[in-house]
Formats: C-alpha cells, sequence, structure tokens
C-alpha cells in the first residue's frame, strides 16, 4: 500500500523553496543540487530518525555554505568572513591569549 505525503510537509520542499529564495550564483550549482539531494534521501529514507541524525547535518552544514540559515545570514549582515570567531570555544580562546 502506498503511503501519501502532504508535499508541504516534505523537507525536499521546505530546501527548494528555501534555495529559491536566493540568490545563487552558476558556481553554486553543485551545492544546491547537493542540498536537494540530501533532501531528497532524508524524505525517502526508510528510518527518518537515522536520516537526520546522520545527513541533517550534511544538509545544514551545505545550506550554511549558500548562506541559507540563520548563521550563515547573521555573520554576511554584520560583515564577517568564514574566518570569524565563533561560539564558546573562540571566546576561551581569545581570554586565554588576552
Amino acid at each position: 500500500m502506498t503511503h501519501l505525503t502532504d508535499a508541504a510537509t516534505l523537507l525536499t520542499t521546505a530546501v527548494a523553496d528555501t534555495l529559491g529564495a536566493l540568490d545563487l550564483a552558476a558556481e553554486d550549482a553543485a551545492a544546491e543540487r547537493l542540498a536537494r539531494g540530501y533532501a531528497a534521501t532524508i524524505d525517502a529514507a526508510d528510518d527518518p530518525a537515522w536520516a537526520y541524525r546522520w545527513i541533517g547535518p550534511l544538509l545544514l552544514d551545505t545550506l550554511e555554505q549558500l548562506g541559507a540559515t540563520p548563521a550563515a545570514r547573521a555573520r554576511l549582515s554584520k560583515g564577517g568572513g568564514g574566518d570569524a570567531p565563533q561560539g564558546q570555544l573562540a571566546k576561551l580562546r581569545q581570554a586565554r591569549r588576552a
């Protein structure tokens, strides 16, 4: 028996909407395809918990590289580059150097 799923609840749909809202260049095509593939793999997985646990972080990393996450947008709006210190570990390292 086939199980029907509302497309609005699929990760593939959310990723497609997110990528469609970005101003991606031609050189972003591989990362975009990778993100779409990860989302489709998660949606098609027999064990969604496994897929989210192991493939979800890969998808999130790819979306971050494309500037499609809140953290990536925050760095871009602040003018921070990829080398900007982040998180508690970076703060501790800075404190130790000081």
